[in-house]
């Protein structure tokens, strides 16, 4: 009789609280709180491709990532990672500390992308997750890193990188 009660217990728990692996963001990961975002390439993470500083396109992309629609996953399939997204925001003054117009930008969060895919990987200084987002904005993180450049100087000897075709052409 006792076994009977706990497996009728087990499954109504099942049936009210379901099994699924994806549940959505309960916690913010204050990404709202982005004042700058720098976007490089998984290849070459120390060169800078795009920097987004102007406050209404920060916003703008932190509005678009819909993040409210992010669901969590164990881990993305076998995928290769495309870019990463550097956030950073204004250092918070400490007790103590004098309150100066020149406060250093610290870095909050890091959205790592996957190659034809609709996962992506966050890292905060108190999560690390992987999520399962939107069709769109799986492509509009794919996009992003080319908006409003064409080409980028990358080093003294005129060599210049073209984001379109990927394509370096050096010239002496």
């Amino acid at each position: 009789m006792m076994k009977k009660v706990c497996m009728l217990l087990i499954f109504v728990s099942v049936l009210f609280f379901g099994c699924s692996n994806e549940k959505n963001l309960q916690e913010d990961p204050g990404l709202n709180k982005s004042q700058k975002i720098e976007v490089s390439s998984e290849e070459n993470p120390e060169l800078v491709l795009s920097v987004i500083d102007n406050q209404d396109e920060v916003s703008e992309f932190v509005n678009t990532l819909e993040v409210d629609k992010w669901r969590i996953v164990d881990t993305p399939p076998n995928s290769t990672k495309e870019y990463i997204y550097k956030m950073y925001q204004e250092d918070t003054v400490k007790l103590g500390e004098p309150n100066t117009d020149e406060k250093g930008l610290k870095q909050i969060a890091t959205i790592i992308t996957y190659k034809d895919s609709p996962y992506i990987e966050l890292r905060t200084k108190k999560l690390h997750l992987y999520f399962k987002v939107p069709k769109d904005v799986a492509e509009y993180l794919s996009i992003k890193r080319t908006k409003n450049i064409d080409h980028t100087t990358i080093s003294s000897t005129e060599c210049y990188f073209s984001l379109m075709n990927q394509l370096v052409v050096c010239e002496e």
